[in-house]
């Protein structure tokens, strides 16, 4: 039996920029529930390290170099894209589903 390698996550600054301001919103009202919800959107991401291509795709352009694809995590959407030869999950951006996705990816 072999086993498979599993993804590596890389979250970009704009990620963690996301992560920071969802806790900073959040926080103003419960600490405690900022907290709740950042830890949410890890877990979930730690999850693509197994079965990232399980997720919708969101954007695939003749101009993309790769596929953006999207991991809910109410109310919240965690855009990623899978780099299969490298073994990388790339995490883009997070934002609020109520918001426009995002017209331009890095």
């Amino acid at each position: 039996m072999t086993l498979i390698e599993p993804f590596r996550i890389i979250m970009l600054n704009e990620a963690y920029g996301d992560l920071k301001s969802i806790y900073d919103f959040i926080a103003e009202e419960s600490p405690d529930a900022a907290a709740d919800m950042v830890d949410r959107i890890l877990a979930s991401i730690d999850l693509l390290k197994v079965f990232p291509h399980r997720y919708a795709i969101e954007f695939s352009y003749r101009g993309l170099p790769k596929q953006v694809r999207s991991l809910p995590v109410q109310p919240y959407v965690v855009y990623f894209r899978v780099l299969d030869r490298e073994r990388v999950v790339r995490i883009l951006t997070i934002r609020h589903s109520a918001r426009r996705r995002p017209r331009r990816f890095a």
